[in-house]
Parts: C-alpha cells; structure tokens; sequence
C-alpha cells in the first residue's frame, strides 16, 4: 500500500500521529467532482502545509501541470498537538465543510471554495490558496494593507447579519441550528477558553515569567471568574447567529489587497460578540506590542485597524439591530475580547509576536482584566473604543 509522500521535513510528525492517508483512498472515493478528477488521474505531488493544531493540511498538485491544485484537509481521531491522549470528534470536517459552503454563498470573495467532502474518510478538499500568506506572519511583517482590515470586518459583518436569528424565518433559522450542532467543537471551546485557563492548576496551562507574577491578579479575583463563568454561559446557550469560532489572525490568509477566511472548524450558532472579540482581541496584541518595543510608529497602524472594524462592524450591525440588542452585542464584545486576551496568555495557546515582550504582556493581562470585570458597563461604540484605550 502506498501512502503520500510529503516533501517536508516534518513528515515523521505525520507517521507519529497514524494520519498518512493511503493513496489509495483518493482513488476509491466514488463522487469526486469532476474538477477533482486529476486527484486519481495524474501523477501527484505531496506538500504538507504546517501549522495549526488540530488537523493535518496537504497541498496536493498535478506533477506536471501545477495549475491543477488543492488543499487536503484530514482530521485525525484527535487533536495534532495533544496526540491520542486527547480524542477529538472527525466530524469537525464535515461542519468546516458545511461552514465554508454557507461563506462562500454569502461572501465567495472571502473564503475558499470548499470541492468535497468525505466524512467516512475525514477528508475536507477545497480551494488551493496559491501565493496567500499567515496573516499574522504578515502583520508581523509589515506587509498587511488597510483595505485587507476592512474586508475582513465587512466577512464578519456578512457572516452574522445573513444568518442571524432577526434576518432569517424561524424555520430557517431553526434548520441552521440542527446544521450546525457542533458539539464536539463546542466543547473543545468550552474546555480550553472558558473553563482551563481559569483553573490555576490545570496542567494543561503555560504562562511566562512575567503573567505567573500576575496570577493572583486572575486566580484571586471573585468578580473576573464570576464574569468569565456568566460570559460562558452565554457562549453556551445564546443563539444569535452563525459563528466562525476561531477567528484570530492565523486564521485569515492573505495576499496583497486579498484575504480569505480559512479554519471554520469551529463553526456553530452562538453570540455574535464571540467571533468579533476574538478578532479585536487578536489586534490588540498587535497593538501593544509594537506600543511597547520599538517600532512604536507601528502602533498608530495597530490602532487604525481596531477603529476601522469596530466602526464598520458595529455600523452595520447597528442597522438591523433593536437598541438593546445592539447594547447587549457591544458589551459581550468586550467580555469575550478580556477572555481571549488573558486566556491566550495564561491557557495553551500562542501569541504570535510575543515572545521576550514582557511589558505587552503585562499589558494585555492589565486591559483583559479590566475589559472581563467591567464588560456589563459598557454599551456603546464610544466607550467601547474608550475602554480599549483606543480614544
């Protein structure tokens, strides 16, 4: 039996984890497209795509006619960096797929097309995105333009206000919520954003020198973990409209003036604040940290790009929403954007950028804190930007 040869020297990473797929599989696959038909016709190239950690990414091409060319996306049983002690449902495939078809009706500019699907064999065949970067590699770069903020603000606007529970009929809006029954996502989300990071012994957390002195901070406040658990709770059963659910930066691809939201693997009916706190959040840590280490001329960017999205945001969303559902949405922006900002920092995940910068993350904690206890206060694009310390 032959297996994909990855041109990468990461391929052991593959063995370990028991994901090589038999190439003999794409040719059993019965339904392919016709536009994937080279899949079991031509002589293929292999590249393993790195990055991310939960699914293996393969770019798998035509040896001699490279415009014919897609990417692969396999999920093993369980999740990429935690290995088989952490099971991990396959059908998160089958919703990514679900969720990029659903984007790429509504806004085709900004995401992959999704080819197939096969949740028998856990694969996910889309859109092979030639030439497009990391957008945080970018943005640490120095290479990301305005208009690329303003397109992904204008996703994330088209993304909630198509599907939010105020535009659709109850009938459809009821079939999106059996479509989208991601539990398994949902409780990864459950687990490593609203519930690990806040348990001070959980081995699962990592911190620097620099966030374990501010601990007491986290673990020592009533009103933070009161808050954390009452904005959980909301992610949990609120259901506005369809969600993302992993929108940060290394989830966008771009190139140039272009970009595309990728990993929608999450993807589930919940808060719209949630996807948007995200992605201020993930800005933020931009901000400060070319606030504090040079470059800081950098930071004036940083700042535009948070007030470009919030305006074209939370305008649009401002059009259709009543008064105090538009409130409700501002303040859980707030709160979900305090949570990713110290969870980041504290639980199992990575922000790109910040390594040997203290002074960021003790800023990041400082603000995350701050936006976590006093998020119910805040109602209004004004003091939304007031609070961020974007005025």
């Amino acid at each position: 039996m032959s297996f994909f040869k990855i041109r990468n020297e990461s391929q052991s990473c593959l063995v370990n984890m028991d994901c090589c797929i038999p190439q003999e599989k794409l040719k059993a696959l019965t339904d392919l497209p016709q536009n994937l038909k080279f899949l079991q016709e031509d002589e293929l190239e292999f590249t393993e795509v790195l990055g991310g950690n939960l699914n293996v990414v393969i770019r798998i091409s035509s040896k001699y006619n490279l415009s014919k060319s897609v990417f692969l996306k396999y999920a093993p049983r369980y999740t990429k960096i935690f290995g088989p002690d952490m099971p991990l449902d396959t059908a998160r495939n089958h919703f990514e797929y679900k969720a990029l078809k659903k984007c790429h009706d509504i806004c085709p500019e900004y995401v992959p097309q999704p080819f197939y699907c096969s949740q028998k064999e856990s694969l996910l065949i889309m859109e092979d995105l030639v030439g497009y970067n990391d957008m945080g590699r970018e943005v640490l770069n120095g290479v990301i333009e305005m208009g690329t903020i303003r397109d992904i603000a204008d996703f994330t606007l088209k993304l909630h206000k198509n599907t939010h529970r105020r535009k659709l009929s109850r009938e459809a809006f009821t079939d999106m919520i059996n479509d989208f029954q991601n539990d398994g996502m949902v409780n990864l989300l459950d687990q490593f954003f609203f519930t690990k990071p806040w348990q001070r012994d959980d081995p699962t957390n990592r911190s620097s020198a620099k966030v374990k002195g501010l601990h007491p901070l986290i673990y020592e406040n009533e009103r933070l973990l009161q808050n954390v658990n009452e904005l959980r709770e909301k992610f949990l059963t609120q259901q506005d409209c369809l969600l993302h659910g992993d929108l940060h930066m290394s989830s966008i691809m771009t190139k140039g003036r272009h970009s595309k939201i990728i990993d929608a693997e999450f993807a589930c009916i919940g808060p719209a604040g949630f996807d948007i706190g995200i992605l201020l959040a993930n800005y933020l840590f931009s901000y400060h940290a070319d606030r504090c280490y040079p470059p800081e001329d950098v930071a004036g960017f940083h700042k535009t790009v948070i007030l470009e999205t919030i305006y074209d945001y939370f305008n649009g969303m401002s059009a259709f929403l009543e008064e105090i559902e538009f409130n409700a949405l501002i303040s859980e922006t707030v709160g979900f954007c305090g949570c990713e900002l110290i969870r980041r920092l504290i639980g199992i995940g990575y922000v790109l950028g910040f390594e040997e910068k203290p002074r960021a993350e003790e800023a990041c904690i400082h603000l995350g804190i701050k936006l976590i206890t006093q998020y119910q206060e805040v109602t209004t694009t004004d003091a939304l930007i007031s609070i961020l310390g974007m005025n």
